[in-house]
């Protein structure tokens, strides 16, 4: 879209000498020989700027700024004088203006600047109310991002939203668990219900059981009243359960009664209270495993594993890892309120090729960090952090492979020296510790060039 700049001037030389100073491909620039004039093509048109003599026949430039705001309060305004003065330009700039030259200029390029700077300021606005926009809608409803290795996940959770059924969400730490459980709760019938999230793992079971289901009064020391707890309080919203897994015993049996009778008990209370809520629960672990060894409920693990839905880790989602930082970039820079800088393809090409071990939330935090840090025009290698630039976490199909008896070469001499460093580097107690006998300990040693006395003073 071109710059409109509008330039109203009487004296004809100065008009032309504006416009001459002003004229690029990417701008369009309008002449008018007085306010009125200018007035007319405003009411026709809007403008990015509009560069006004102070002094003209008729309506004065100040006359005129007044109309404008009054008109199209977004539109920017330069004011030039021939009577240039501190008290002059005060006056423009507490009228609106958003600069004042004075004329006559001893270099065209001084209109250029002038406007070039108002036209840098305009744009940035415009980019940060867009962002803080977008960032807004975000806090009101969860976004979730992804190509065609998360589509599956996205459409199964708009299948579920509607139906009134516990969800379970499974997958690694920092995947966005509780981000797609807002999205499922947003897109239900409860939408305007309260969404309540409570994170199992991290906090004390008596702490938790009174949070989750309230107590009475005196029911036990501290409780000077009567508290209902999140079941209670629902109120036909949702009610998350993060990190499940990590329920104590005595809860999950609790929660088994919430989930088959939709009842509740204070504790120290002597009747049943009816509750209208959705559950959907959370975990990293495999609660199946969990179940065979006892650690978890299976018939709360059933009623929980109603429909599940998994949660692929970051490495696995294929061109999600740039879509995501592009999206980060943005809103971290509308929360910063700085400009967006632009993520070099080599940037891209390293976080493309990182491993993600702690998933979204680890690229959400080392995008974060760098636009905070970034001083450049874009976002380059040497901005990234240390990790990320030395390939420490490097994606398994980015890793050379090496041919079969190399690997196991280095295999054996990783194995043999780490055994020498957990037994302080004594050769006896390391070959004892790895069940292998101290003198084919020592020819494997030699095999692998490891000797005597470069284990014997480690680094």
């Amino acid at each position: 879209m071109k710059e409109r700049i509008l330039i109203v001037d009487d004296e004809r030389s100065s008009r032309e000498l504006c416009q001459h100073a002003l004229e690029k491909p990417h701008r369009e620039i309008v002449l008018c020989t007085n306010a009125e004039e200018a007035l007319e093509a405003i009411g026709k048109s809007s403008f990015d700027v509009v560069l006004t003599d102070m002094v003209m026949p008729g309506l004065s430039g100040l006359e005129l700024l007044e109309q404008i705001k009054s008109i199209r309060s977004d539109t920017s305004v330069l004011l030039m004088s021939g009577k240039g003065s501190i008290s002059a330009a005060v006056r423009a700039i507490q009228s609106g203006a958003e600069d004042f030259i004075e004329k006559p200029f001893h270099d065209p390029e001084i209109v250029n600047i002038a406007v070039s700077r108002i036209l840098t300021n305009r744009h940035l606005l415009r980019e940060n109310r867009e962002l803080r926009s977008e960032l807004k809608k975000l806090k009101e409803e969860p976004v979730l991002i992804g190509g065609k290795a998360f589509s599956k996940v996205l459409q199964l959770a708009e299948r579920v939203a509607p139906i009134d059924t516990t969800v379970l969400i499974t997958g690694e730490t920092g995947t966005g668990k509780e981000v797609l459980a807002k999205r499922i709760h947003f897109l239900s019938k409860g939408t305007k219900k309260p969404f309540t999230a409570i994170n199992c793992g991290g906090i004390p079971p008596n702490l938790l059981e009174s949070l989750l289901f309230g107590h009475e009064k005196g029911a036990f020391t501290g409780a000077i009243k009567r508290i209902k707890g999140y079941f209670e309080r629902a109120g036909g919203g949702t009610i998350f359960l993060d990190e499940i897994g990590d329920m104590p015993p005595d809860l999950q049996v609790k929660l088994l009664r919430v989930l088959q009778d939709k009842t509740i008990r204070r504790i120290g209370g002597e009747k049943d209270l009816e509750v209208k809520c959705r559950v959907m629960a959370a975990t990293h672990q495999d609660l199946k495993a969990m179940v065979d060894s006892g650690s978890f409920r299976e018939d709360l693990y059933y009623r929980l594993n109603v429909i599940r839905i998994h949660i692929p880790p970051l490495r696995e989602r294929g061109d999600d890892v740039e879509t995501l930082a592009k999206y980060f970039n943005r809103i971290s820079s509308a929360r910063m309120n700085i400009p967006v800088k632009e993520l070099s393809s080599s940037s891209m090409e390293l976080l493309n090729s990182h491993d993600w071990p702690g998933n979204i939330r680890e690229l959400q935090n080392v995008i974060e960090r760098t636009v905070a840090l970034c001083s450049g025009d874009s976002i380059m290698p040497d901005d990234l952090p240390a990790i990320i630039r030395e390939g420490k976490h490097r994606r398994k199909s980015d890793i050379r492979i090496q041919e079969y008896n190399q690997a196991k070469i280095e295999f054996e001499r990783d194995f043999i020296e780490s055994a020498l460093k957990m037994n302080d580097y004594n050769v006896s107690a390391a070959a004892k510790a790895v069940g292998i006998p101290r003198q084919n300990f020592y020819l494997k040693m030699n095999k692998l060039g490891i000797k005597p006395q470069e284990v014997l003073q480690p680094v």
